[in-house]
């Protein structure tokens, strides 16, 4: 009995699957048949152009001899009459075989597994899905090489379409985790390698530039994957030693409002003088110490991310992105300050009063553990204060140094490492830096490297950027564009997204502190908020929560972020209308 259970519920979530990822094949298809959209030639490290004319002009481009694919297609498929839509049937197979049952379903299968259930694995489901993966590789190679012909497609779009297409993808399976029940964290390193694995095979660019553009790439995202395994490592010595029950205890909230506001308020503040990454890590860390109802501190998590994006909107060295804008020359720090601070407490506001009214004044169980007094170990209030004033302190030590954010974090750790061991005995080893490496969890630095290695070979190749400069023909108004960034940001990074912006408009005609750049820097640091994928700190939050999908977020989160982003919009533009920005 047990056995036909499971099979019924393995086959209904089979059909539902079926349709799913059908309906996201014939989207993708779709979509790109409509857009008509046309890349740039491949940038070089010094983002010059590898062609010699215009990316938005196809019949003219001329490319180097040394290109890996050729620019003129054929009417008609060298060897096959066949199109992007082959792709189709290979994702139907991994619907129909290789994402088989859902979770109580699966549970019950593996329960009652047989050796012969386990051969019928491999051959039913691990066969089927790499088989599909190979095609899908297949399809995608024989387009970009000429292969395989598709009629809406001209010119250089042939080597783009399939990065494009993979990325896409990649990301519809990291969004459906729930569903095809694949770890997040290798669907994003497979995606990783496989867009830069199309871009070295495909795209037009020289070994030499392809070298210099993959290590560039590597560099960058190394920088933040280090930056986040000494956030993590940070936060694991200081709750070791209990120190997230110093914050804990000091929280006097009785019901769920309270401490709604408290978070959100507190989150608020740390993130205008500390990292959005490092912030989330904090306080998502203390709210797994304070919290017990799984549910409501997933939704105060949401609100975390939310609230962190919109205090760094307001000053310098809040987020990336202004502090981009700042180097940049757009916008200057007091104006800035002036300019965005009413916006970004508008965003914080209008979330965290929209989730106000949903939800019920009760109490909120507070985690037991969190009220315990137990032992207290030796260093507590050294070991928590002194990290968190280390990684407060993270962004002063860039600017007097010149090192990167990094080498400041990792030296934060090293100086609680060298703590740790003047604490506690060789034997101790719950609270030295060696310790904590095994609790770290890596996986949720894996997920970042895949993911942000995937949107780097994006932005190198130009297709972000030209993503931006067509958004900007297509929309006749700045504001617009500048509201529009900020809803593309909440979809890849948007790091790449406000460097275009930079090269969009000339500060001759949209000087510092223009009502553009204020528009566009609100925007880019709190349009994250809207996905969680969208902002560096999502991904850590749903990499630290493990119940937290993309869906879920969209669905508890997105309404609360959208009415702050747009109420954040409002206060930006009213200013501007009312005379009350400064210059």
């Amino acid at each position: 009995m047990a056995r036909k259970f499971a099979a019924a519920c393995i086959l209904s979530n089979q059909q539902r699957r079926r349709r799913v990822f059908l309906a996201v094949s014939l989207t993708l298809a779709l979509a790109f048949h409509a857009w008509g959209f046309v890349p740039p030639p491949a940038k070089t490290s010094e983002g010059t152009d590898m062609s010699t004319t215009s990316a938005l002009s196809t019949n003219e481009i001329t490319m180097p001899q040394e290109a890996l694919a050729t620019t003129s297609r054929p009417e008609s498929s060298r060897w096959l009459g066949m199109t992007s839509l082959t792709a189709m049937p290979l994702m139907y197979i991994a619907a129909n075989k290789g994402l088989s049952g859902s979770r109580a379903g699966k549970s019950l299968r593996r329960s009652t597994a047989a050796p012969e259930d386990v051969r019928g694995e491999v051959t039913g489901v691990v066969l089927p899905v790499l088989a599909a993966l190979a095609g899908w590789l297949a399809v995608m190679y024989g387009i970009q090489h000429s292969l395989i012909s598709v009629p809406f497609l001209t010119g250089n779009q042939y080597e783009y379409f399939p990065i494009i297409a993979t990325f896409i993808a990649g990301y519809a399976v990291i969004v459906l985790e729930e569903q095809t029940e694949i770890n997040k964290a290798a669907t994003a390193l497979v995606l990783g390698v496989l867009v830069w694995a199309l871009v070295g095979t495909g795209v037009d660019m020289s070994a030499a530039n392809f070298d210099i553009a993959i290590k560039e790439t590597l560099e960058d995202v190394s920088e933040v994957v280090f930056f986040l395994l000494g956030a993590l490592t940070i936060v694991e010595i200081m709750d070791a030693h209990k120190g997230f029950d110093i914050i804990t205890k000091a929280i006097q909230a009785k019901t769920q409002k309270e401490l709604l506001v408290i978070i959100g308020v507190l989150t608020f503040v740390l993130s205008s003088v500390l990292n959005n990454l490092t912030v989330v890590i904090v306080m998502i860390s203390l709210l797994q110490k304070l919290v017990k109802d799984e549910d409501f501190r997933m939704k105060l998590g949401g609100l975390v991310v939310v609230a962190s994006n919109a205090g760094g909107a307001w000053t310098p060295i809040g987020d990336i992105t202004t502090t981009m804008l700042y180097i940049g020359g757009q916008v200057t720090t007091v104006p800035l300050l002036a300019n965005l601070f009413i916006p970004s407490v508008l965003c914080l506001v209008g979330t965290i009063g929209y989730e106000y009214i949903q939800m019920e004044d009760k109490p909120f169980d507070r985690d037991a553990a969190a009220t315990e007094d137990g032992d207290v170990p030796n260093g507590q209030a050294v070991v928590f204060w002194g990290g968190l004033f280390g990684m407060i302190t993270v962004p002063v030590f860039t600017a007097l140094t010149q090192c990167p954010a990094w080498s400041g974090m990792m030296l934060v750790l090293g100086l609680l490492g060298l703590i740790t061991s003047l604490l506690h005995g060789p034997e101790d080893e719950k609270y030295s830096l060696k310790g904590a490496l095994t609790r770290v969890e890596v996986p949720d630095a894996l997920f970042f490297l895949g993911v942000l290695f995937a949107v780097g070979g994006l932005e190198r190749v130009g297709l972000l950027k030209e993503f931006a400069v067509q958004l900007s023909a297509l929309v006749p108004y700045d504001a617009l564009v500048a509201i529009f960034l900020g809803f593309a940001s909440a979809i890849v990074d948007n790091v790449p997204l406000v460097a275009a912006a930079q090269g969009m408009y000339d500060l001759g005609q949209h000087p510092a502190n223009d009502g553009l750049w204020n528009l566009i820097t609100y925007c880019a640091a709190t349009g994250g908020s809207l996905l969680v994928i969208g902002s560096a700190a999502g991904v850590a939050f749903m990499g630290m929560e493990r119940k937290v999908s993309f869906g879920w977020y969209v669905k508890s989160i997105g309404p609360a972020a959208l009415a702050g982003y747009f109420l954040g919009v409002a206060g930006v533009l009213g200013q501007q209308a009312l005379g009350l920005s400064v210059a």
